[in-house]
């Protein structure tokens, strides 16, 4: 057990360390994140919304920022190992389940890191007033290592293919729509301050993300070495 964790955590740190040289990750989410929240509050702005709509709407306006931003840049976590040639190399240093867990550990962070700067903007910016900002904060944190799972597998799926950014939404898109469905209505619950709807929401995101991770963990050693 020891072993494992000590090898995924030579896995990410890789990663994170190429991601320092580069940026080209996290800048990928970052510029289309922040490009779009500033269409979204210019137009839209805190005061474009009725109040009775403004839970639901926000919820999912954030939701959607957040998704697309994860689409822009979470598939290079693959796709660089085999852009730079290193992919069979890493085949041959590291059990399958390391590199899925270290990649896995790499596109949590990053999205955390994401979320971190992008929800207190928007937050700002679209005059947002949460009620039960502990619940608010749980369900995002559920939303962001279940996003995380799904795409870590769909991007070693789609990593060797010809049109990598289109194939990797096009795959995602069915697998997160449940999940995203579920996170709208957590996030609408914890701003209304309806703590049983947000209870129920999250045992539906943690359901799915537990699924894709058993799913993904069988999964990705026949991915990696086909």
């Amino acid at each position: 057990m020891w072993r494992f964790l000590g090898e995924t955590m030579a896995v990410f740190a890789k990663d994170m360390r190429c991601e320092f040289r580069t940026r080209v990750a996290f800048n990928s989410l970052a510029l289309f994140a922040v490009t779009t929240l500033a269409a979204v509050s210019y137009t839209i702005g805190p005061y474009g919304i009725a109040e009775a709509d403004r839970p639901y709407l926000l919820g999912a306006l954030l939701w959607i920022v957040v998704f697309f931003a994860a689409m822009a840049g979470l598939d290079r976590s693959f796709v660089k190992e085999e852009e730079t040639h290193t992919a069979p190399l890493l085949r041959l240093a590291a059990r399958p389940l390391v590199v899925w867990g270290g990649k896995l550990l790499f596109n949590t962070v990053t999205l955390a890191l994401l979320m971190a700067i992008l929800v207190p903007l928007y937050v700002v910016l679209m005059g947002l007033s949460v009620r039960t900002p502990g619940w608010f904060i749980l369900v995002l944190a559920a939303g962001c290592l279940a996003l995380a799972v799904t795409t870590t597998i769909v991007a070693a799926i789609v990593a060797r293919a010809m049109s990598r950014g289109a194939l990797f939404a096009v795959l995602s898109v069915p697998l997160l729509l449940p999940l995203l469905v579920f996170l709208i209505q957590g996030t609408r619950a914890a701003i209304e301050g309806r703590v049983p709807d947000v209870l129920a929401a999250l045992r539906a995101v943690v359901s799915l993300g537990g699924v894709m991770t058993v799913a993904s963990a069988f999964l990705f050693p026949v991915v990696w070495h086909d």
